[in-house]
């Protein structure tokens, strides 16, 4: 009798949710459990784009964007009304708020983001580092708009050099207090920083001050997405698993690595794919989509890239090349979040509660109101 083959990713799957149960609850026999069934809210759409997706992520979804135009025969949908929350580093933080705080079709975005990136790259330069001046069209884009402007949740990962740990922009807790609070233009100048510099960022109360580097050019901030929406009762009160979820994330181009800085920023970026599809298990097929480039060839154009035979973490087994290209996993993603819109029109629950921005913003006649109140006086605030 042949016995099964210790190499599939099934196998393994199993092998290690008996041990975990055994581990966390005793020896007692071990039945396997059905898959839990989805929420009655649905799930819960995150857009997650890395450091390193640079053009491509502009290309992937300007593709998904347009094919969810044709598939829904409206012409003036936006990638912003199809996902619940987005989150970025580095350049892709960039992309992400273009996307959500001004609720840009990705075209616009995209024209943007390639004006911004441009602007930037000439500081680098000695001749551009010794007149620096602001991006202006980073001011022009944002103005002075701040996190709690979103329209939508909004996260940018960074690394903050003052506490030497990751830090979280999040709309979410802009919100609930202006120290939380920042300008978005401040924020994607200074995560789209280079790795010899840095830039301090200040809440618009002056109390917080971040000085960010950015954590790497290739780094995946998806598990951080999962996580503040598995964690963020209050917007997000129906997800209770990864069923409950729809991940889409981007990733890098593929191209060759040069340095180790490089290199490290890609073997994150890898390993929290890695982690993320091990975490989906099976429903990695139907709830969790990731675009980059497969590595094998080299130098690729964005559009090339998404002609190109679609990556798939394997459980325990790294990355295979599965029969579909990019360009297809994107189509088959556009459906499924139609679906998902189809679905919310019918439902009488709302899978998601945004946040209200419900305190003044701290400008100098709003600052002139709390301090009214804090000192005792009569004069009741004003909410906008």
């Amino acid at each position: 009798m042949a016995s099964p083959s210790l190499d599939s990713p099934k196998l393994c799957q199993d092998i290690f949710s008996i041990l975990e149960s055994q581990f966390l609850f005793g020896t007692s026999p071990v039945r396997k459990a059905s898959p839990r069934p989805t929420s009655p809210a649905g799930k819960v759409r995150i857009l997650s784009i890395d450091g390193g997706a640079g053009d491509l992520g502009a290309a992937s979804l300007v593709r998904l964007e347009s094919s969810l135009r044709r598939l829904s025969g409206d012409s003036s949908i936006t990638i912003s009304n199809f996902f619940d929350i987005a989150i970025g580093s580095g350049s892709g933080a960039l992309l992400a708020s273009l996307l959500f705080a001004n609720n840009l079709s990705v075209s616009d975005a995209s024209v943007i983001h390639r004006q911004i990136s441009s602007e930037k790259s000439k500081t680098r330069t000695r001749f551009g580092r010794l007149f620096k001046k602001e991006n202006k069209t980073l001011e022009k884009a944002f103005g002075e708009a701040t996190l709690k402007d979103a329209s939508k949740p909004l996260l940018i990962t960074c690394y903050d050099l003052n506490t030497g740990a990751p830090f979280v922009f999040s709309r979410a807790d802009a919100v609930e207090a202006d120290g939380f609070d920042f300008k978005i233009r401040d924020v994607c100048e200074a995560a789209m920083c280079q790795r010899k510099g840095s830039k301090e960022v200040k809440s618009v109360d002056g109390e917080t001050r971040i000085r960010v580097l950015d954590a790497g050019a290739s780094t995946n901030p998806t598990a951080v997405g999962i996580t503040h929406v598995m964690h963020n009762k209050q917007e997000f009160p129906f997800v209770n698993g990864l069923e409950d979820v729809f991940v889409f994330s981007i990733g890098g181009s593929g191209t060759r690595l040069s340095n180790a800085a490089s290199i490290a920023g890609t073997c994150q970026a890898d390993a929290v794919d890695q982690a993320v599809a091990m975490a989906f298990g099976e429903s990695r097929k139907s709830n969790y989509v990731r675009i980059q480039g497969n590595r094998i060839s080299a130098g690729s154009t964005p559009e090339n890239i998404l002609s190109e035979t679609y990556v798939e973490s394997v459980l325990f087994q790294g990355k295979r090349l599965m029969k579909e290209t990019n360009e297809e996993r994107l189509e088959w993603a556009a459906g499924e979040l139609l679906k998902e819109q189809h679905r919310r029109r019918q439902s009488k629950i709302p899978p998601v509660f945004v946040k209200s921005a419900m305190t003044p913003r701290t400008s100098s006649s709003s600052t002139m109101t709390l301090t009214t109140v804090l000192t005792g006086s009569s004069e009741s605030p004003r909410y906008c």
